[in-house]
């Protein structure tokens, strides 16, 4: 059988660790300050923290170019002849990315590449990168057609929501209007961002210090849906109180998962959210 290899963007957020393990590769988002362009992954987060304090602006994200693909997929292709590609992709529905990827597919000559809208992003879309990855671990001499219709299932099946502690960074972006920012930052308002469909979606409105709100929202997530307890995921970006995060993995476990796996959110998902933002993702049951 044909070598099977998982591919995604720098936006599923999964460790260096995960990738390595399973052989995910990864191609990287940019993204553009004043003076320079880098990559995802090449500064530290807290480069994008004192360039906000500085200016008050985020750097603009960029999404990958469709020859940047090919080039991408041919790679692979010449590094394991005869192999398939399955690309798990970002949400089609929050960047170009994903007809990013459709473009460049075309003019691959040697690769042959399987594309999946994950419809998700960060933590969600590492949930289902991660998952097609163990899918081909544990079936290797499975038909690619096969292993990707069951990557598709589970898109519609994956629940994620994250909750940034402040609006800052999403008025940066032209996310929310300056005064809803104020007024979140003054009653102290934390939104739930749900991603439906692979949109961004707002829902609840939290109120209070980001301890309490973190365990409204675990409460709120798992609500009354069946999730598939194997494995349930928590993300969150730099500035989080590790307590916070702990109370989280600690629910997480109590409602039943027997894995829970905690991401910690590159630098162009930490320009969306922001400093100190938390998600969640799980696979709800058939």
């Amino acid at each position: 059988m044909k070598k099977i290899i998982i591919t995604s963007e720098s936006g599923c957020d999964l460790t260096k660790e995960q990738l390595n393990q399973y052989g995910i590769q990864i191609i990287p988002f940019g993204l553009n300050f004043p003076d320079r362009t880098v990559q995802d992954g090449q500064i530290p987060v807290q480069e994008i923290y004192e360039f906000y304090k500085k200016t008050k602006q985020i750097p603009k994200t960029n999404a990958v170019g469709p020859y940047q693909y090919t080039e991408f997929f041919e790679n692979i292709a010449k590094e394991n002849p005869g192999c398939e590609i399955v690309h798990v992709g970002y949400s089609s529905a929050c960047s170009s990315t994903f007809q990013n990827a459709c473009l460049g597919v075309r003019d691959c000559v040697n690769a042959k590449v399987h594309l999946v809208d994950s419809k998700n992003v960060s933590g969600g879309l590492g949930n289902l990168v991660l998952r097609a990855a163990r899918m081909v671990e544990a079936n290797p001499d499975q038909e690619v057609e096969e292993l990707v219709e069951k990557i598709k299932n589970y898109v519609t099946r994956t629940k994620t929501a994250f909750v940034p502690d402040k609006l800052d960074f999403l008025s940066a972006g032209g996310r929310v209007s300056n005064a809803a920012a104020l007024g979140a930052s003054i009653f102290r308002i934390k939104p739930q961002i749900d991603i439906i469909n692979g949109e961004l979606i707002a829902g609840k409105k939290y109120l209070g210090m980001m301890k309490k709100v973190a365990k409204e929202f675990i409460q709120d997530f798992l609500g009354k849906e069946e999730f598939d307890k194997e494995t349930a995921f928590a993300f969150y970006s730099v500035g989080v109180q590790m307590d916070v995060l702990g109370n989280m993995v600690e629910a997480l476990k109590a409602y039943g998962f027997k894995e829970v796996i905690v991401l910690e959110l590159g630098c162009v998902m930490t320009t969306h959210g922001g400093k100190g933002a938390i998600g969640v993702s799980a696979t709800r049951k058939n």
